[in-house]
């Protein structure tokens, strides 16, 4: 028999995967961010700049684990059987229909 597991929506480890695509968008998007002038001027925004970079990688990866987390908790495991398992035995075919009783006239 095999074990299937079943959910309409992405799999936990997808969430998982999702975050640290997230992650990795904040990694590339800061310094895109920061030399555009967003985080403000000179040192300061050199801080903020450095606080929304480790803020945004914290924050999609500790999401995107619990979120993969919580909803393994909803896994439901289904297990099916398989055609050429040998787990379980062949059935068997049915025993053939006795032969007719031959009947004798009555005697009087």
């Amino acid at each position: 028999m095999s074990a299937n597991y079943k959910f309409s929506l992405l799999r936990a480890s997808g969430w998982t995967r999702l975050g640290v695509t997230g992650a990795v968008a904040i990694l590339f998007a800061t310094p895109m961010l920061w030399s555009l002038g967003i985080f403000g001027e000179g040192d300061e925004a050199l801080h903020r700049g450095m606080v929304f970079l480790f803020a945004g990688v914290w924050l999609f990866m500790v999401v995107g684990y619990t979120l993969g987390w919580a909803i393994h908790g909803f896994m439901v495991k289904i297990r099916e059987a398989e055609e050429g398992d040998g787990d379980e035995q062949p059935r068997r075919a049915p025993p053939p229909p006795p032969p007719p009783v031959a009947r004798r006239p009555p005697q009087h």
